[in-house]
């Protein structure tokens, strides 16, 4: 399973919906950066982008499994 997370504060999206409208968005805030003289380092600002500077980065989450993710 994909999800955003912040690269400075971690905030995290993990709605599907959230995902793929911060993915259909991508190109414009990467090319926004570029315009300011910045290179984007993830796929769209953060939440709180004004206070963290952060940029959503895509990672893999793990499932986890059982009583506090340790299997059966």
């Amino acid at each position: 399973m994909d999800v955003l997370v912040c690269d400075r504060c971690g905030f995290q999206l993990d709605e599907r919906e959230d995902i793929l409208l911060a993915l259909d968005g991508m190109e414009a805030w990467q090319e926004a950066c570029r315009r300011r003289g910045e290179e984007p380092r993830g796929v769209f600002p953060c939440k709180y982008y004004f206070q963290c500077k952060g940029q959503m980065i895509q990672t893999k989450v793990k499932k986890k499994s059982g009583l506090f993710g340790r299997g059966k």
